[in-house]
């Protein structure tokens, strides 16, 4: 477990600290030392080629703290993978706290006493901090209205999260800088044959790479493309002979959710043995999320812990140490649609208009295609190009008219939006490629899908790892793949479907459809009303000094067989949002937004 602290008075928040040195309390002994530094190293790194090839036989700490001796810290740079590590150079008594570049090792910090104290999760931090803090107003509006609290906020008050690629420099100020951004590279041509070859070989070594070190690996099989390439990679890897298996999960009560079949086609294709895990109708969809929240003092990020938890309990029964999935997969292989825009600025309209008829999909859409594609060429097209002051004005005037049925009130959403806005990664490139880099990288931090990760692998006491998410080289491949060669009206992610043959089932590969837990989730949604619902209806509710008391009676109002129209997600978030809350002692914030005014509602 990564956890230290930085300060004069940093012992006294670790005071069964098992290092001191200088201004820096570790938890841990270091992992390894040489001349004056001294490394931690925490997670699953992997050395890159260029550090391999010196043909190093060390501990991977070992090979760190050589090349901190030698390059100091731009020593980072030779690894790859999901990990976090600690630097100490004592010579000169400063510190350094690194996460990977793709953030898939989850890291922390908030400022204590005179320094910082600095971990994985919040519980750690909160365990040790003099006092628990209160809610982030703007961190819980921003999970409740898309998973995703603004700029590296949490949802505790200064309890913040370091940047995927970012590190903390700990001197005499404590400051957060990035180490490593992705750069624009060109693309690499080739035809469509050899673009999804290359794409498929990329995802199969993220695959071997992510199962390397098994005991017993095994993958999580649905019957979509993404965790079929998994599959694949599994077989092409020789795994299946070193005892690789499949599970997959059967939901025989929702059929639009049960992929039983195709499971057992890709299970047979890839010569992997299938362990199927039935679901139970009957299991509490809100009993796995308290434990989680009583657990970590952070609500789940996914609702799905009632759907997976069996099928990890089966994975860990038989002898599966390591558990792969195709997380991740729709933005690895998918395409960039605002390649429109880039068209467009370089004055290309015929080639712009000409791709809104290639945008997967179109050729089933229940609308006039002209209209369809009109929209598509003003949204991916034209509205990138508007300049942001514009596009703030417009959505002022749109929140204007939204503030008696919007759930956050327009002084939140301004203050929301502006946090955004200053939080984006600004990169050089075509706007295609910053936009791909933002949903490979960015997105996924913000949704703190490496915490939720982490989470669910140290509950589940098997490593869970996501290939697709989570390989360095694989999202290099990808942000290098021509986007135009993506684009295809009858089919998504059509380079690796073509590069697939043969190695998936012919009804997986082609296959136009994708399955939806949605109705399963109201489902256990409708049948835990009572524990999930109805304390929303309280006058009392904590969530109630946060949102607008129309708009959340509008949402309360709807019978359940109406409430696919809003989809399971945001009402999930207001449910649970509203049980961390009461965990937190159910008192709102004062509002520094304000001087301390009542915080604003849009009530």
């Amino acid at each position: 477990m990564l956890l230290g602290a930085w300060g004069g008075r940093a012992g006294e928040l670790l005071r069964d600290a098992a290092h001191r040195e200088g201004h820096l309390t570790m938890s841990k002994p270091p992992h390894a030392a040489r001349g004056d530094w001294r490394c931690w190293l925490f997670g699953g790194p992997q050395a890159t080629a260029e550090l391999a090839a010196r043909g190093k036989d060390e501990a991977l700490a070992a090979m760190l703290v050589q090349a901190l001796d030698a390059h100091g810290v731009a020593a980072f740079t030779l690894f790859t993978g999901p990990f976090a590590a600690v630097a100490y150079e004592s010579s000169r008594d400063r510190c350094w706290v690194v996460r990977d570049q793709l953030g898939a090792h989850p890291l922390l910090y908030a400022p204590a006493l005179d320094g910082a104290l600095f971990a994985e999760h919040e519980r750690d931090l909160l365990a040790r901090l003099p006092r628990t803090p209160s809610p982030d107003r703007l961190g819980v509006l921003g999970w409740i209205e898309n998973g995703m609290p603004p700029a590296q906020r949490t949802l505790y008050e200064g309890i913040k999260r370091v940047p995927a690629g970012g590190r903390l420099s700990l001197g005499e100020h404590v400051a957060v800088e990035r180490w490593w951004q992705p750069r624009y590279a060109g693309v690499q041509e080739g035809t469509a044959a050899e673009l999804g070859e290359r794409l498929r070989d990329a995802a199969f070594d993220a695959v071997s790479r992510a199962a390397s070190d098994a005991r017993r690996a095994a993958v999580k099989l649905s019957g979509g493309l993404d965790s079929s390439s998994v599959a694949a990679g599994l077989a092409a890897g020789g795994f299946a002979s070193r005892g690789a298996l499949a599970l997959g999960g059967t939901f025989a009560d929702y059929l639009e959710a049960d992929e039983r079949e195709l499971i057992e086609a890709t299970a047979r294709q890839t010569e992997l043995p299938l362990e199927l895990i039935a679901y139970d109708a009957g299991r509490s969809m809100l009993a796995p999320a308290l434990a989680h929240i009583e657990r970590w003092r952070v609500p789940p990020g996914s609702p799905n812990l009632f759907l997976w938890q069996p099928l990890f309990a089966r994975a860990s029964e038989l002898g599966v140490d390591v558990l792969l999935d195709g997380e991740g997969g729709d933005e690895v292989y998918g395409f960039a649609p605002y390649l429109i825009a880039d068209r467009l600025r370089r004055g290309r309209l015929l080639d712009a208009w000409s791709l809104t008829a290639r945008i997967p999909g179109i050729d089933v859409h229940p609308d006039p295609r002209l209209r369809v594609r009109l929209r598509l060429l003003r949204h991916y097209g034209v509205r990138p190009l508007v300049p942001s002051f514009i596009r703030r004005r417009r959505q002022a005037r749109a929140q204007a008219k939204a503030a008696s049925t919007a759930l956050i009130g327009a002084h939140d959403r301004t203050l929301l939006a502006a946090l955004r806005e200053a939080g984006e990664q600004h990169r050089d490139g075509p706007h295609w490629w910053q936009t791909h880099a933002h949903e490979l990288i960015d997105m996924r931090e913000q949704l703190d899908m490496a915490g939720h990760f982490r989470r669910e692998t140290i509950d589940a006491g098997i490593a869970i790892r996501h290939p697709l998410l989570h390989d360095l080289p694989l999202i290099e491949t990808a942000l290098r793949i021509p986007p135009a060669a993506q684009f295809a009206a009858e089919r998504n992610r059509p380079l690796l479907r073509d590069a697939l043959r043969g190695q998936i089932p012919e009804q997986v590969r082609t296959r136009r459809v994708k399955s939806h837990f949605t109705d399963l989730v109201l489902g256990g949604m409708h049948a835990g009303e009572a524990e999930l619902i109805e304390p929303l209806r309280r006058a009392d509710a904590p969530l109630r000094a946060y949102v607008g008391a129309a708009a959340l009676e509008r949402w309360l109002a709807l019978a359940p067989e109406d409430r696919p129209l809003l989809g399971a997600g945001p009402l999930w978030r207001l449910a649970i949002a509203n049980r961390w809350l009461l965990a937190q002692g159910g008192s709102p914030p004062a509002d520094r937004t304000r001087g301390g005014t009542p915080p604003a509602g849009g009530r």
